[in-house]
């Protein structure tokens, strides 16, 4: 955890109330690796799904599916982060920053 600053800590590592602030920047920070490796994790299963199914149409449909999202997930997650930065640099606030002043 890296965000343990002076300000979340007294100098007798007693954790003072804008340490949730660093809490929260700690479990927030992490979560577009996780979405990434969940859509890796779709795309293996989609094509695990897509090569078991053999001449089930339903399989197949539900592998392309499945295939589908997780293409959708890969490709939404850089735009959206693209949507905060544009939004941060046009009106200036911090949004991709979580913190309390």
């Amino acid at each position: 955890m890296s965000n343990w600053t002076p300000e979340c800590v007294v100098d007798t590592d007693v954790a003072t109330i804008r340490g949730i602030v660093c809490l929260l920047t700690n479990l927030i920070k992490p979560f577009p690796a996780i979405i990434a490796l969940a859509a890796l994790f779709m795309l293996i299963k989609a094509g695990a799904d897509i090569i078991r199914a053999g001449d089930d149409p339903k399989a197949v449909a539900s592998g392309m599916q499945t295939l589908m999202y997780a293409v959708i997930g890969i490709i939404l997650l850089p735009v959206a982060w693209l949507i905060l930065l544009t939004i941060e640099k046009f009106t200036g606030a911090k949004i991709t920053n979580f913190g309390i002043n």
